[in-house]
């Protein structure tokens, strides 16, 4: 559900938010979808940075990716390993599925990847 909130809050909150860092579930609609939020709000690429992750056990997987990976079609959404690069981050853990151990390392990571301090 944390993920799902994340989404929501991107959706609906970016005049107050950000770092993102949304883990197993959605994203909302399509790729387009999720740039069209950015446009609508009147802000632009460079107001965010999205870090997502997921592990490749977890159920959601490969809704995870693929809605992921969509954004990253768009001309909104760049990926990248900082945020001076791009937009979209996303990380996957070989044989991590949907549990509390994936979602402290999600975590840690990305609160070190938004602050640049020795991430993953």
């Amino acid at each position: 559900m944390g993920s799902m909130n994340t989404w929501r809050t991107f959706e609906h909150c970016l005049d107050y938010f950000r770092y993102f860092a949304p883990s197993s579930g959605g994203p909302i609609g399509d790729g387009v979808y999720m740039a069209d939020i950015v446009r609508s709000s009147g802000h632009s690429a460079s107001d965010f940075f999205i870090y997502s992750a997921s592990g490749t056990d977890d159920f959601a997987y490969s809704g995870f990716k693929n809605g992921v990976m969509a954004m990253g079609e768009t001309d909104v959404f760049t990926f990248a390993d900082s945020e001076q690069e791009g937009k979209l981050s996303f990380r996957e853990r070989e044989g991590y599925a949907h549990d509390g151990n994936a979602a402290n390392e999600y975590m840690d990571n990305a609160l070190r990847f938004f602050w640049n301090r020795d991430a993953e």
